[in-house]
């Protein structure tokens, strides 16, 4: 089964049109992710028992726990998480992260188009697919990115919760379908220049 789907989206014919498909798909995910939380972040403390919870203390608590300690609740969009990294002076990781998470999947796309655009200029091709096989040695680091931030909002001794919300499913799919695109454009680069 596995092997009759390799084979027919690696059929000639419709190499191009699935590959502008993923593309497409690709880039609307990319920007769903930009545009929809990524996580949604939940804190709480557990008090114990002959500690009353006299005028809401418990709530008063852990909000001032939550401020003093700028703990991030609520929706965590990733360009919002980018934007608090470089707020917070971590601009090395800031940097990186939007490197990563930005920058690189939206020059995959790009490229992507390009390739796909500048399918019969042999010479642009060349250099357009050079680069295209560059920026997919770093496809890899789009997951690397989603388990950084997982690993930004851990905190211990609290419960301190996340769950995964559309921003970072579209994420994934983005970065999947991206890497389709890519695997397309190269295969059918490469049985053309051996033809």
């Amino acid at each position: 089964m596995l092997k009759d789907f390799l084979a027919a989206l690696y059929n000639k014919r419709y190499s191009n049109i699935l590959a502008t498909v993923a593309i497409i798909v690709s880039a609307l995910l990319l920007f769903g992710a930009f545009y929809y939380p990524f996580i949604k972040s939940t804190f709480s403390v557990e008090f114990p028992d002959w500690l009353p919870n006299w005028f809401s203390l418990h709530n008063e608590l852990e909000e001032w726990v939550v401020k003093k300690g700028r703990i991030p609740v609520g929706n965590q969009y990733l360009l919002g998480i980018i934007k608090s990294l470089f707020a917070d002076g971590s601009f090395f990781l800031g940097i990186i992260i939007f490197l990563f998470s930005v920058v690189f999947p939206l020059l995959k796309i790009v490229l992507c188009v390009i390739a796909l655009i500048t399918a019969q200029k042999e010479g642009v091709k060349n250099k357009i697919i050079k680069a295209i096989g560059y920026v997919s040695k770093w496809s890899m680091a789009d997951v690397f990115i989603v388990a950084v931030i997982i690993v930004m909002f851990k905190a211990k001794g609290f419960n301190f919760k996340f769950t995964a919300e559309a921003g970072i499913y579209f994420y994934a799919l983005s970065a999947i379908l991206s890497s389709i695109a890519i695997l397309l454009i190269m295969h059918k680069y490469e049985s053309e220049t051996v033809s």
